[in-house]
């Protein structure tokens, strides 16, 4: 193994990168979901159960006849839960809202471990209290105000206390903290004296669901439940961590080539001793086994050197999902011990998979020619494989076209189907072009017949354009997902037909004799909006069940109430106006209990127009008829339901709307100044058609640049396995360059065949890559339709000379140390046995 140092590296670095990537992926989604828990755990006051009234139509409820059965009775947390607005910089280019959670609690629910100065006493009316990092960030200290826009409404507070930035404050953050007032003070203003909207607990014995029955059990009025689900957060990633998996496949089958070719390479330079070996009465099983022992070998280190990488990346992962790493706080790695286990299994199969084809040929070399190092490798292309490939990719190429609704769900498979039919099939197709050329440059030029001739006669250089072709198709492919994505995202804001949204209206003051919506509307309209051109939407999270007592099936999902004809008019993207649901949406107009949903939403129920879902909003659970089925697009991932206003108002009790969208003919920069003053005095946020677009366009690429990782590490596997295969190829041919040499061939021709020969090997692969695009890149769209993103996706033509640019510098580089091997080509001691 450690004989030659540079393979023995290079082993270790192909199975290292592999195994690691095992581990991150196994390991991804539960390091980020931890990440995200345990700041919510902490902000929770380590709370593990919500409780809620059983009459869903009430917002505010008492807790008066409240029976602790369940829970730990001190641990008791009843508050007032509401979110506020402050403005930073008015009236200036550099205006900031600022989002506060508010708790308005008992003097007797502050935490007196936590404060650091001032005095609970004084904990009473118009005050409030913060945390010190807070303070700090805004220059604040005990005695100071802050203004705030409160359920619409601009109050000013008292700071009489901070406190350390831990539990309720731990997430406090400039741009949105905490805050915690007087209970009589927020219930006096909301007209709410004994109620409360958030009640919390802890369970007994931390035993959630004995603790929520027994509650339950105890009290008819109140219903105990788990305060947050961890699979509700793990399936948000889930899409994420499915592209994780499928971009580590290709790294994965590029790392058994080299191991495979590196193999192929060690019998090689280890002829003469294998032949000895066997000459002095060692049986072929015996020298198999050394070889597989050596396998296994590097299979253990490189998992070794894997799994340490895999947790380094999970650690740096974890640090860059911290959400208070800004202030040094970073969450705690739990690398769990399968993520190792995985690693070193996985690293031990695909070590001594990938060996296992170049160590079962030695038991068909002759002992004669072992011991001579006179082993011939064949040189002929055959049909098989050829046909066989062609089968695998015509039989790809046909269920693509005709197999109608099963592709997208046949898609992955269809995908390495096609991609192994393309592997298959052009070695022949090279092979019977190469021919042509060889004959074609045979007499007028050297350095190209000799080139042509290698390239259709050596297995190890088809090698490299495998590794080449699934390089650059790792890069188009997500190069090509990028741009499609960008060009969808200009494309779906180009069809909204709106110039400004404005979001966060409250609906809390449900006693107010007008709402903030209905205020909001009416002072539009004073700046020149007019009615017609605004769409009022009720939006709301919801979750969706395809029968009444069904919860495997839950789905979490926005819940719009809104105005059919003007969210036509609005969402243009959806092409709502369509001929094919203009019958669907007259049922929907009359029908109280109708709802819209989406082709995401019902692919793989069963469920059609006509059926019944349950539909869960604001606490309340209804029946609800699918008077449409709509394609959503990539339009909040395919994941919302639409409902009127009337059935969003009177059956799931949102008071107002909080989501306004309107076109103005009215110039921006006229326009926009007359727009913040209205807006900052209800707390309400806006922005413009533009800046969604940019906003939504940064969130996209994110993920794709998340991906474009295993790109980079596609080309440096690559090179590392071209490094492998060049000195293999020549190691192989080192006769017929000394037969050669021994009739006239300088150095310098030799050099230059190396050289034309890595050229002609990315200029096929290229090739060979672009013209499988045309099959590969559908089938991707199809493979990102399963995991969320329904979009078609195109070749990103202009990153093809950019890609054949990089692929051909990388390939050319790992040719120069064969280059300088080639020199020390000895003619006496390649032919002293000819």
């Amino acid at each position: 193994m450690t004989e030659k140092k540079g393979r023995f590296i290079l082993l270790l670095i192909a199975i290292a990168m592999s195994a690691s990537l095992v581990v991150t992926s196994t390991g991804l989604v539960n390091v980020i979901l931890d990440s995200i828990l345990r700041p919510t755990i902490v902000t929770f006051e380590e709370k593990d159960l919500s409780i809620k009234p059983t009459d869903k139509q009430l917002s505010f409820f008492s807790c008066d006849d409240l029976s602790p059965e369940g829970i730990e009775p001190d641990s008791l947390l009843k508050e007032i839960l509401v979110n506020a607005m402050l403005i930073d910089n008015v009236d200036t280019d550099d205006e900031t809202t600022r989002n506060i959670s508010i708790s308005a609690r008992d003097v007797s629910m502050v935490p007196d471990d936590l404060l650091l100065s001032g005095n609970k006493k004084d904990f009473v009316n118009d005050s409030c209290i913060i945390s010190e990092r807070i303070a700090e960030e805004r220059n604040l200290v005990v005695g100071d105000s802050i203004e705030l826009i409160i359920a619409g409404v601009s109050k000013k507070l008292t700071v009489v206390a901070l406190t350390a930035p831990d539990g309720f404050f731990y997430n406090d953050k400039p741009e949105s903290f905490s805050m915690m007032v007087p209970y009589d003070y927020m219930a006096k203003e909301f007209d709410v004296e004994g109620l409360y909207n958030n009640v919390t607990a802890c369970s007994k014995d931390g035993d959630i669901d004995k603790a929520t029955e027994a509650f339950n059990k105890a009290n008819a009025s109140l219903n105990a439940s788990e305060l947050f689900d961890e699979d509700e957060i793990k399936d948000q990633f889930g899409s994420f961590s499915s592209a994780l998996y499928a971009m580590l496949i290709i790294v994965v089958a590029m790392s058994s080539i080299i191991i495979y070719s590196t193999f192929k390479l060690i019998i090689t330079e280890r002829l003469t001793t294998i032949g000895t070996f066997l000459s002095q009465g060692a049986t072929v099983g015996k020298i198999k086994f050394i070889l597989r022992l050596e396998s296994l070998l590097y299979g253990i280190l490189g998992a070794i050197l894997g799994n340490g990488l895999g947790v380094l990346a999970l650690t740096l992962i974890t640090r860059f999902m911290s959400p208070l790493k800004a202030y040094g706080i970073y969450e705690k790695v739990n690398i769990k011990p399968s993520y190792l286990i995985i690693g070193t299994i996985f690293s031990i199969i695909l070590s001594l998979v990938s060996s296992y084809l170049p160590v079962r040929k030695i038991g068909k070399l002759q002992v004669k020619e072992v011991i001579l190092n006179d082993v011939r490798v064949s040189m002929h292309v055959g049909y098989k494989k050829f046909i066989i490939g062609c089968i695998l990719l015509g039989s790809s190429i046909l269920f693509y076209l005709f197999g109608g609704k099963l592709v997208t769900k046949a898609s992955p498979v269809l995908l390495v189907l096609s991609l192994l039919g393309t592997i298959l099939a052009y070695p022949k197709v090279i092979d019977l072009l190469s021919g042509l050329f060889s004959k074609l440059f045979r007499g007028k030029n050297k350095s190209l017949f000799f080139a042509a001739n290698n390239l259709r006669t050596s297995k190890i250089l088809l090698n490299n354009i495998t590794l080449i072709v699934i390089s650059i198709l790792s890069i188009l492919s997500i190069t090509s997902a990028a741009d499609s994505l960008c060009d969808v995202v200009i494309d779906a804001y180009a069809n909204l037909n709106c110039d400004v949204e404005i979001s966060n209206i409250s609906n809390i003051r449900e006693n107010d004799t007008i709402s903030v919506a209905d205020q909001l509307i009416d002072q539009l309209v004073d700046i020149g909006v007019k009615k017609e051109d605004m769409n009022v939407i009720y939006s709301e999270y919801g979750f969706l069940y395809l029968n009444e007592d069904d919860t495997e099936s839950q789905t979490v999902m926005y819940l719009h109430g809104i105005d059919l004809d003007s969210y036509i008019a609005y969402n243009g993207y959806l092409h709502l106006d369509d001929e094919k649901y203009k019958k669907n949406f007259e049922t929907f107009r009359s029908d109280p209990n109708g709802i819209i949903l989406t082709k995401s939403q019902v692919k793989g129920t069963g469920k059609k127009i006509g059926d019944t879902v349950f539909v869960e909003c604001n606490g309340v659970r209804r029946e609800l008829t699918i008077d449409a089925i709509i394609d959503a697009r990539l339009y909040n991932n395919g994941m919302v339901g639409y409902v009127s206003h009337d059935t969003i108002e009177n059956q799931f009790n949102v008071p107002s709307a909080n989501y306004i969208t309107f076109r103005t003919d009215i110039d921006m920069d006229t326009f926009l100044p007359k727009l913040k003053p209205i807006v900052r005095s209800i707390g309400a946020t806006y922005i413009t058609k533009t800046k969604m677009c940019d906003n939504n366009m940064k969130q996209n690429r994110f993920m794709m640049d998340g991906l474009s990782i295993f790109s980079y590490l596609a080309i440096v596997i690559a090179a590392l396995g071209i490094i492998n295969n060049v000195s293999i190829s020549f190691i192989q041919r080192k006769t017929e360059f000394a037969v050669l040499s021994s009739v006239g061939m300088e150095n310098s021709l030799r050099r230059r065949i190396l050289l034309i020969e890595s050229f002609t090997c990315v200029t096929w692969g290229m090739l060979i890559a672009i013209a499988y695009s045309t099959i590969g890149i559908p089938l991707l769209g199809k493979i990102m339709e399963t995991i969320g993103y329904s979009f078609d996706i195109s070749l990103a033509y202009s990153s093809l000379p950019i890609v054949y640019l990089v692929s051909l510098v990388v390939v050319l580089m790992a040719t120069i140390p064969t280059i300088f091997k080639s020199r020390k080509l000895s003619i006496v001691q390649e032919l002293k046995y000819e």
